[in-house]
């Protein structure tokens, strides 16, 4: 199902606020009384992890330019209305100043505190517990008059693609791509949000104390796709349990151009994949490599099974005359090596795949790496849609993912 943020309707919160304590606070005026009630609207929006129906919410209020008559009251509904905890009679201190209103909601008693109209937050890199978080301003209240609250979702939600652009590397279209895990590397999760900014950018991110995580986002269940223009992009909406969450901040890319000297640093996406490639049209097998034929002697045989069981090292089956039938294919598994990139036999991926499930590895899978670019930076109260373009890979150096390819056995027409 696609999933958006919904920028000032996810949430309507209507209050009529009566009062506080006169323990506390000067005597209502002669206009005050009026009951408090508060009215939770959904928009019947789901996505993943979003709060949908809330259960909880923080609230400060102030009164004209400082005084804050309402400090971080959390307010649940134990079934007869909305009480704040603690403060069940809130009445409206006097005055003629109007009111601002302060809110954050996670639906947890652990909701961040609002100090001086702004909070520090810090996003779980763990994905699992990660939870949407909201806030909402609303500002020239009137005493005794309803008060909205529009809540926004405060994170940058991310979204992802994934595809391999079949025109950016001369039309290749004989990939074949398996995906199992994506990581977001050196990802900003802290950072203090100030309700002064809260139209434009209200996220601030110091980079000397931004707690730079990993975001490991695992598959439920792998991806399979072959090179395609860019719009047919696999999406991986139903592959990833709820939603991913950041920060809001622009990252820093990871400085490479492709060539040497570039190591990894900086912001940058790692993909766990196997890939495989089709060397010609016609798939030629072993029996064509070792140009054998009909004619072909017994010493040419042995010779051909010699030079097979030696270069592959025992990984194919030669119990019998299947090996010659094997399909040549290019198996590409990229490692934390410089680089590794072998044309290989059919059978001998099937060796590895059964071996790496057998062994309960990832023996057949290794990792590459894309900048990741991003023009405008993860936004407040965004979705991101994130583009993974295999035909970007590079190696750990920078170094241009096919740069070095050398097919060791080169197909006969």
């Amino acid at each position: 199902m696609e999933k958006h943020f919904w920028p000032a309707a996810l949430l309507a919160l209507a209050a009529a606020l009566t009062g506080c304590s006169k323990e506390h606070l000067p005597s209502p005026t002669p206009e005050s009384g009026k009951s408090f009630i508060v009215h939770v609207v959904n928009n019947g929006e789901t996505r993943g992890a979003e709060i949908s129906a809330v259960s909880a919410f923080n609230m400060v209020g102030v009164q004209g330019a400082s005084n804050k008559w309402m400090d971080n009251f959390l307010f649940t509904n134990p079934g007869e209305g909305w009480v704040a905890t603690g403060n069940e009679n809130l009445k409206w201190p006097e005055g003629a100043d109007t009111h601002t209103f302060y809110a954050t909601c996670d639906n947890t008693d652990a909701v961040p505190a609002i100090t001086d109209g702004k909070f520090v937050y810090t996003v779980p890199a763990d994905v699992d517990e990660q939870k949407d978080l909201l806030v909402a301003l609303s500002e020239d209240n009137e005493a005794g008059s309803p008060v909205s609250l529009l809540f926004k979702h405060a994170l940058s939600s991310v979204k992802f693609k994934i595809g391999f652009d079949k025109d950016a590397r001369g039309g290749e279209n004989d990939l074949h791509i398996h995906v199992t895990k994506i990581t977001l590397h050196h990802i900003a999760t802290k950072g203090v949000f100030d309700f002064a900014n809260y139209a434009t950018t209200p996220w601030t991110v110091d980079p000397e104390d931004a707690g730079y995580e990993d975001i490991v986002i695992k598959l439920k269940t792998p991806v399979d796709f072959k090179p395609a223009a860019v719009s047919d992009f696999i999406s991986l909406d139903g592959y990833i349990d709820g939603d991913v969450y950041v920060m809001p901040h622009k990252p820093t890319p990871w400085d490479t151009d492709g060539n040497y000297g570039h190591p990894l640093n900086n912001s940058y996406i790692s993909v766990t994949c196997q890939i495989v490639e089709y060397r010609t049209k016609d798939t030629p097998t072993y029996y064509d490599l070792a140009c054998l034929d009909e004619d072909s002697d017994e010493d040419d045989y042995a010779e051909a099974l010699e030079m097979y069981t030696d270069f592959y090292e025992g990984f194919a089956s030669t119990d019998n005359d299947d090996w010659l039938n094997d399909k040549v294919l290019g198996m590409i598994v990229p490692t934390d090596s410089d680089w590794v990139m072998n044309v290989v036999l059919e059978s001998i991926l099937n060796h590895r795949n059964a071996e790496a499930e057998a062994n309960g590895t990832e023996d057949n899978l290794g990792e590459v790496y894309i900048p990741l670019e991003m023009t405008n930076g993860f936004g407040f109260n965004k979705t991101n849609l994130i583009n993974i373009r295999m035909d970007k890979m590079k190696y750990p150096d920078g170094k241009d993912f096919y740069a070095p390819f050398i097919p060791i056995i080169i197909p006969i027409d």
